[in-house]
This record gives C-alpha cells, structure tokens and sequence, in this order.
C-alpha cells in the first residue's frame, strides 16, 4: 500500500463532473469549495462530460454561490449516446450566474489552457463522473498530461463498474484512460452507504445545492449516497487517516479489460473510517456557509 503522507495546500484541483442525473457530483462540488474555503484546495477549473444543455450554467451557478464565479467551464463537445436527463440541472442553472456571452470551450481546449498556465506535477484531477473529456486529452496531448498531473482520482467500482467507466457506451475509451494514463490513477469507490443531504434543509433557499438535493428528492430534503464526495475528499486531503490506499491485485472493467495495481500508479481506496463518521466530515462541508 502507498503512503500519502506529504501535505502540499492548496492542492491545485480539476474537477471532471456529469453533473446530470445523480446529485452527489452536487455535493463532491459543494465539498470542493468549502476545502477551497479553508485554504485546502485551489479549483483551476470544472470539466462537464455529460451534454446536458443546462450544465455549465448549473455549475456557473454553484461556483457563483461559493464566490468564484470566474472558475473556467468547459463542456464534452462531442456525441454521447443516450444522454442522462437530469431532475435538478434546469433549475439550478436559474440561479444567479455570469451568463456570458463568450461561448463556453470544449473540456479538451479548457484543459489544454489550464494545463499549460500550471507548474509541473502540480494538478490534480478528480473525475466522478465518465472518462470521455480526458480520453480526447489523452489522445490528444499525452505529454500535457505527463508533464502537469500529479495524480488522477476516478471515482468508480475497481472491478466491473457498472456506470461511470461503461454508461453512454464510453467502456473501451475508460479502458484506454485507465491503459495509458501515465501518472498514479487512484480507484475510490466507497460512498453508496454513506448517506448525505438531509442537512440542506436548513440552508438558504438562496443556496444551489440545496435545491438540485430538493428537486433529486422529488421535492422533498432527502439523502443521497456519497460516491463523488469521498473522491473529492481524497483528492484533496490524501488518505489522512480517512482511507488506507492499496496497491496489490487487479482492476476491472465490463468489457473485461484488466489492469495489476502497482504502488505510486494503479490504487484503490478503503475507508477506514465508519459511514457514519465520513458522512459527518462531509455533510459538515456540504452545509458550510461560502466564505465572505
């Protein structure tokens, strides 16, 4: 198992999201600006794999709550088969937000800029979502890729995934990521029994999140697992004492390509501590006010 134990803040962070038809990519982002809050986390930018028409401005209008608003959008471009629909994201985007006039760049032309404006090995990217968005980076930039990411978290099952790595019929270009990514790629993969959301209920109603965890619910302040805020919290704290990273075995995805875990570059994680103790770390953050 690898050991991280060095501390590096903020951490400089990509966050890769199909912010769409499940609301903890909602949350993982609520968490993410309240890490960049206390000085944890410096957001470069936020990446939408899903082609949603509603979702760089729903995410315009998160980052808008959290004061920063002028974190770079980029969106997938390309044809996804059978897009999500989506309970919350039409609603979400009527909050407040710099609707621009500027066209909104694709995720490959973001990341290609944001990339080349950073130190090396110094970014992070957390992807919760699907791989297509850094599938055409990888494609189309390796040496980018090489040369400015430190470490790749993808949140998803290690062995036969059943969403994130294979929806939208995007399992060999997930394979090909996994394949050729040439930094460490952490698996995290925890989160369904992790219940978080019900806390919202007390925010203000002037507060996105709230309302796309309303409107998921079906009008009502329930709770969701939470897959993406674990990835994030990873992402950004390391495994502190929340996880114990692993390094010995095998991955693998639906199409039955295999990947051996090796320390410092294939990962996975487990929690170490109980659902109920991450969910208070979490849902602590998710319900954080935005700094003034």
């Amino acid at each position: 198992m690898a050991d991280h134990t060095e501390k590096r803040f903020p951490k400089k962070v990509i966050y890769e999201t199909d912010m769409c038809s499940d609301v903890d990519d909602v949350g993982a982002l609520a968490v993410l600006h309240a890490l960049a809050d206390n000085e944890e986390a410096e957001i470069l930018a936020v990446s939408f794999n899903e082609v949603h028409p509603s979702g760089a401005n729903a995410i315009r209008a998160i980052n808008t709550w959290y004061n920063r608003g002028e974190i770079p959008v980029g969106i997938c471009k390309g044809d996804l088969a059978d897009p999500d629909p989506s309970r919350y994201l039409d609603k979400v985007a009527n909050f407040p937000h710099d609707s621009s006039a500027v066209e909104t760049p694709s995720s490959l032309e973001l990341y290609q800029q944001v990339l080349g404006e950073q130190p090396d090995n110094s970014v992070t990217i957390i992807s919760v979502g699907f791989l297509n968005n850094l599938y055409d980076l990888l494609k189309t930039n390796p040496n980018l890729v090489s040369q400015k990411v430190t470490e790749l978290v993808v949140m998803a099952l290690l062995v036969d995934d059943p969403f994130n790595t294979r929806q939208h019929n995007l399992v060999d270009k997930s394979a090909y990521v996994i394949r050729n990514w040439p930094t460490r790629l952490v698996i995290s993969q925890h989160g369904e029994t992790v219940q978080t959301g019900s806390r919202l209920a007390d925010a203000s109603p002037e507060n996105p999140v709230r309302e796309a965890y309303y409107w998921w619910s079906g009008e009502k302040h329930g709770e969701r697992s939470s897959w993406d805020q674990l990835a994030v919290l990873y992402g950004v704290r390391g495994v502190c004492d929340y996880f114990t990273e692993i390094a010995e075995g095998k991955g693998r995805l639906s199409n039955g390509y295999e990947w051996e875990l090796k320390p410092c570059f294939r990962s996975y994680l487990e929690p170490r501590l109980s659902d109920s103790e991450l969910a208070d770390i979490i849902e602590g953050l998710m319900i954080k006010p935005p700094r003034k």
